[in-house]
């Protein structure tokens, strides 16, 4: 399995950890304030780009961040698939000792 995926359990496992922890600082993307002061700009047009382009931005990066993190949900799955995988080697393994013995 690991020729498939081309990397070990290990790094599947810090892969995970590593999306979340990245995606720690921008779990919610809130520019409600910069909405706020479109109307500051003194051009209509302009101003309903600028509240238009934050609601954008709120919706991809929260967009983004769950996708991010149910790739890392996979990742950790992946870790977890190994793991399993490698105790029922080992089980089966100890089963023929015992057989053999």
């Amino acid at each position: 399995m690991a020729g498939d995926l081309g990397v070990g359990p290990d790094v599947l496992k810090q892969g995970g950890k590593d999306i979340l922890e990245v995606l720690k600082p921008v779990k919610k993307v809130d520019l409600g304030d910069e909405a706020k002061q479109a109307s500051e700009i003194g051009d209509d047009d302009a101003a309903a780009a600028m509240v238009t382009f934050c609601a954008t931005w709120e919706g991809g990066a929260a967009f983004l961040a769950d996708c991010a993190a149910t790739l890392a949900e996979g990742l950790n799955k992946a870790n977890g698939d190994f793991d399993d995988t490698d105790q029922a080697i080992r089980d089966s393994v100890n089963s023929v000792k015992k057989v053999l013995v």
